[in-house]
């Protein structure tokens, strides 16, 4: 083999090695942090974001790269870089960051001074990229927790609307069938002040009859004797 084609080759691995490398370190860092993921500055501007995209989606592109994450890695780089050109969440991100700093720096002797070397060293880096990353967790789950509780309240809400509906549905059916009795709640009326039955006969009314006092025979009465004249006198 050609010494030419042997550097083409090891050329070829080397790229191979760098890209799987990217995907890699991109699937390594932390989701929410952007900055991290295109390998930029807090005072990168657009330009900036777009050239650094640009660059690592041609090297990790899974169309061009067989790394088996490669088409997650793409996607963080997707979004990371979407975020970034969205002022809004670049600028609520670099809040956060600067926050990062101040909560690193007041844990931190308080005679040191602003321009000690440390705050200018990989370890100080270190702990603000930690805080940040702490910083956006707790964000994260506020909002998650908020949008809980916003799902929760709207399937109340929905709740409430269903019972309404099937309350107005049932309220509906109910008065259909009052409607549909109507004429036959007329008629057994009609028929009850005519005097018929429920099948349509007039009802036969009882001839009344006038029914005497029972006679008493006079032998049946007790006997009570009269006192006599005689036995009257011997009274007195």
């Amino acid at each position: 083999m050609a010494d030419i084609d042997i550097d083409r080759f090891l050329e070829v691995e080397a790229s191979a090695i760098q890209k799987d490398a990217e995907v890699e370190r991109i699937i390594a860092c932390f989701k929410l942090d952007p900055y991290d993921i295109l390998e930029l500055d807090v005072g990168c501007v657009e330009k900036d974001i777009k050239m650094a995209y640009r660059k690592k989606s041609l090297m990790i592109h899974p169309d061009k790269v067989k790394h088996p994450k490669a088409r997650d890695a793409f996607d963080m780089l997707k979004k990371a870089e979407t975020d970034l050109m969205d002022l809004g969440k670049r600028t609520f991100l670099n809040s956060i960051i600067e926050e990062a700093k101040f909560e690193v720096k007041k844990a931190q002797p308080l005679q040191m001074a602003p321009t000690d070397p440390f705050f200018s060293s990989p370890v100080y880096n270190g702990l603000v990229k930690q805080k940040t990353k702490d910083l956006l967790i707790e964000v994260e789950l506020r909002k998650r927790k908020l949008m809980k509780k916003e799902m929760e309240a709207e399937g109340e809400v929905a709740r409430k609307a269903d019972e309404v509906i099937s309350e107005r549905k049932r309220k509906q059916e109910a008065q259909k069938v009052w409607e549909d009795q109507r004429d036959d709640r007329v008629q057994g009326w009609r028929n009850f002040q005519a005097g018929k039955t429920s099948g349509g006969k007039m009802k036969r009314k009882k001839p009344s009859t006038f029914r005497p006092p029972k006679a008493v025979a006079e032998d049946s009465l007790p006997y009570s004797k009269r006192p006599t004249t005689s036995s009257a006198s011997e009274g007195f």
